[in-house]
């Protein structure tokens, strides 16, 4: 059957207008405006070069946000990955209670995160939450999940690995799937336990699936805003921020839009840089079947 042409282009083509509307003009936008000292409201401005770029890599907020944004990253991605790999081989059967057990697991992904970080402040607060109401009934301290900064980043790291593992699960099972049953008999024919049969078998034919987890957790990891924002709003003095709270923040509150587009663009190099590594390292690992 023939392809036409002109019926393909048609096809596709509110696809590449709604993207090039939504993503390529402010990504566009974002480069050059990273490159002037506009303040977002009036219609001057100047072009000032590096500039920007100079600043942000002597500036002490930066750098601070960006360690925060690396915690939670790396937190959030063992999470989704480990946690996710494991939980996807032992719920990865017909069985009523594992049919039960993913799809509690899968209801958080369908809330919003502004959503869940606000249940989840209410339940973590240190007066009154419901984790410290629970523990004064046995008698135990209260726990304050606000203690300091770190303690605080960690908490949020699993706040948000909580809210986002349904999707993760969802396409590690989809991936176990795909992998034949005839090799894990002919494995277990062989004498070869269950932990053998993991590392040898299935791990290495879950590659595409880590392939596109890692990828897609190690993004979201450096883009967090919503969970941080309203649980901590960044923190006291901006102890908690994250690179997108930071920009944010320059672009509305101290109106340096040229400033705050050269973080975004920064911060775009950097996945597209992690996420390049992550493939070539990820794909090379592949097992052809």
């Amino acid at each position: 059957m023939k392809h036409n042409k002109l019926h393909d282009t048609l096809l596709v083509a509110p696809g590449y207008l709604i993207y090039t509307i939504f993503m390529i003009i402010p990504l566009g936008m974002c480069f050059f405006y990273s490159f002037t000292n506009w303040d977002g409201i009036s219609k001057n401005y100047k072009l000032i070069g590096l500039k920007n770029f100079r600043r942000l890599f002597a500036d002490a907020d930066f750098y601070n946000a960006l360690k925060v944004t690396l915690i939670i990253t790396v937190i959030t991605v063992l999470i989704y990955n480990v946690l996710g790999v494991l939980l996807a081989v032992l719920l990865n059967r017909k069985r009523r209670a594992c049919a039960f057990a993913k799809s509690a697991v899968f209801v958080p992904t369908v809330l919003s995160s502004v959503v869940v970080a606000f249940i989840w402040s209410y339940i973590m607060q240190t007066d009154g939450g419901v984790i410290n109401t629970v523990l004064g009934v046995f008698g135990i301290a209260p726990y304050d999940f606000y203690a300091t900064p770190l303690r605080t980043i960690v908490m949020i790291s699993v706040i948000i690995a909580w809210n986002g593992l349904g999707l993760f699960l969802v396409i590690y099972v989809a991936t176990l799937n795909t992998i034949p049953t005839e090799l894990m008999e002919a494995a277990e024919v062989d004498g070869a336990s269950g932990v053998q049969r993991f590392f040898k078998i299935t791990l290495p034919l879950m590659m595409p699936g880590i392939t596109i987890n890692s990828i897609l957790s190690m993004a979201g990891g450096l883009k967090q805003y919503d969970h941080v924002k309203v649980i901590t709003g960044g923190g006291p003095g901006g102890a908690t921020q994250t690179i997108t709270l930071l920009s944010v923040e320059k672009a509305f509150e101290y109106n340096r839009r040229g400033y705050s587009s050269a973080i975004i663009l920064v911060l775009f190099v950097m996945i597209l840089i992690v996420s390049a590594i992550q493939l070539s390292i990820t794909k090379r690992r592949e097992v052809k079947y």
